[in-house]
């Protein structure tokens, strides 16, 4: 029966819908024709080979994807291909409005049968999770991006070969290998343009094109990444970090120690978002009046778990090789050891996580779950020990506190510094975690600024939106720049310096051949970053 004192609940929203459907619309036919107008001249009737470009509904990564491939189609002249994965809706006007022609992914029946042909020669012979890791395709290393796919699409903790679902996974991951390899030796492909580096609907082809020496980029609103041989994955710069730091004059250093050592206090201080504009939800909460840890004179242990199916390898191989794994390990361990052992998720944690985590401490007694919204801070001060990551940013965060963190990959983020534990093995590993009331790590304060500095100061925010940060508060969050606001941002900062702005620290950039982005791109008067002044 009809519940009358719903109808204007449901009226309101219906029409809610309505109108941001028909904003969604407006913004976007703006955008159309600024990019028409906008674009028009950089099109060659002439035009040679092809700019290979990825298609995204994530309204800020277009923007950015205007700019980098009309910039790359005039320099190559070559004309500007964006391909649609099957199963993927897209605004196909969107991205004729800036050049591009659209095509759809799709394997030819010769395809499909060598896509068979090559599953029915690789499948037997997977025999363990290290065996889908380590997989190579004609030379080519696919396996992380299997494993991740496979994770991220079905929602699954770990892999289980004999599942009919990871068998569909390797034949997906198969197909796109036969398909980006047959187009790319018969296509005059001048470069790639992706939006991720992990995932193999993204990241086949990359590793393909720069296999074959072709120019890849990894670009979104914020950061722009130029993908080779010697670098084939997006945000691993952390290996360079001293070496980066250093080349900074000392007044650069002392001002940029103090940034850091700013930010990283507000972000202790509870602060949200500080320099993690995707977090909704901040993990240092304030102090209690009351105890979180029970007073015992055992050492105390905190796992922060990961999500387990957010692609564990976007940095390359761990120690372990996804995240359950690892977490299986770390509960086999507890079960050796005289250790209190404790479990708190994220604030923002994914909720399909949590049956998964209810699993680990039904079969590992030791383990015990404390509240998401517990205070690291107080847990500190009720005798907090040690903290084990993987690669989290617990990293420098625990180590600001003062507090060991041992992580279990050696292609974490803060691996080129000494304010964590890096066993290098998982024997390594095995022996220092039996052993923890032996650890001693003293830990250099700079050094956990300096990080702090090169990963979150360092980099670009701002070279396609004027204030990135500010932008994000006046479109609602992070996520919402997914949607059409992020055209109506942009074109209301829009002018004709701007635009010729933008082109010019893409053109630097993309001569210079450096690995990413970074500030000393930017033309001198944009060359600063409002935290440091």
């Amino acid at each position: 029966m009809l519940n009358f004192k719903e109808l204007p609940h449901k009226g309101i929203r219906k029409a809610c819908r309505v109108f941001k459907h028909f904003i969604t619309i407006k913004q976007e036919a703006s955008f159309i024709r600024h990019n028409k107008k906008t674009w028009r001249k950089f099109q060659s009737d002439k035009a040679e080979g092809e700019i290979l470009l990825e298609a995204t509904l994530t309204a800020s990564s277009i923007i950015s994807f205007s700019y980098l491939a009309n910039l790359l189609a005039k320099k190559n002249n070559a004309k500007i291909k964006t391909y649609v994965i099957e199963g993927k809706r897209i605004r196909k006007k969107v991205y004729e409005s800036f050049n591009a022609e659209v095509f759809y992914f799709h394997l030819s029946q010769s395809q499909s049968m060598e896509t068979e042909k090559l599953y029915n020669e690789i499948y037997p012979g997977l025999k363990t999770k290290r065996d889908v890791e380590d997989l190579k395709v004609e030379g080519l290393w696919v396996g992380d991006l299997l494993y991740d796919s496979h994770l991220r699409k079905w929602l699954l903790p770990t892999v289980n070969i004999e599942d009919y679902r990871f068998q569909n996974s390797l034949r997906d991951t198969l197909g796109y290998y036969v398909y980006w390899r047959d187009y790319l030796d018969s296509h005059d492909v001048k470069s790639v343009i992706v939006s991720h580096g992990v995932y193999h609907w993204y990241a086949i082809i990359l590793r393909l094109a720069i296999q074959r020496d072709i120019p890849c980029y990894q670009i979104n609103a914020t950061t722009l990444y130029y993908l080779s041989k010697e670098y084939f994955q997006p945000y691993a710069e952390f290996y360079d970090y001293p070496k980066e730091f250093r080349e900074l004059t000392p007044e650069q250093q002392r001002r940029g120690l103090k940034a850091a050592k700013e930010r990283l206090d507000r972000r202790k201080a509870g602060d949200v978002g500080v320099d993690m504009w995707y977090s909704s939800k901040s993990a240092f909460l304030r102090k209690g009046n009351k105890r979180i840890l029970p007073e015992s004179p055992r050492i105390k242990v905190l796992i922060p778990p990961h999500c387990f199916f957010d692609s564990p390898h976007p940095f390359g191989k761990n120690l372990f090789p996804d995240f359950y794994e690892w977490l299986t390990f770390l509960g086999d361990i507890s079960e050796k050891t005289d250790y209190d052992w404790y479990i708190k998720t994220h604030p923002d944690f994914i909720p399909a996580n949590i049956p998964i985590i209810e699993q680990f401490l039904s079969k590992y007694p030791k383990l015990t779950l404390i509240s998401p919204e517990s205070s690291h801070l107080q847990l500190i001060d009720d005798g907090l020990d040690f903290v084990l990551t993987v690669y989290g940013t617990v990293g420098s965060e625990y180590a600001s506190l003062g507090i060991p963190v041992i992580s279990a990959s050696t292609c974490n983020p803060h691996i080129a510094y000494n304010f964590n534990i890096h066993p290098k093995t998982i024997g390594e590993y095995e022996k220092i975690l039996m052993d923890l009331p032996n650890q001693k790590l003293d830990i250099d304060i700079n050094e956990v600024y300096e990080h702090y500095y090169m990963k979150n100061l360092d980099d670009v925010d701002n070279w396609l939106f004027i204030d990135y940060e500010t932008f994000l508060k006046e479109s609602g969050g992070y996520w919402k720049q997914v949607g059409s606001v992020s055209y109506q941002k942009f074109i209301e900062e829009f002018s004709e310096r701007r635009h010729k702005q933008i082109l010019r620290v893409l053109d630097k950039f993309v001569e210079s051949k450096e690995y990413r982005l970074r500030r000393k791109h930017l033309e001198p008067e944009r060359n600063v970053c409002s935290c440091l002044v």
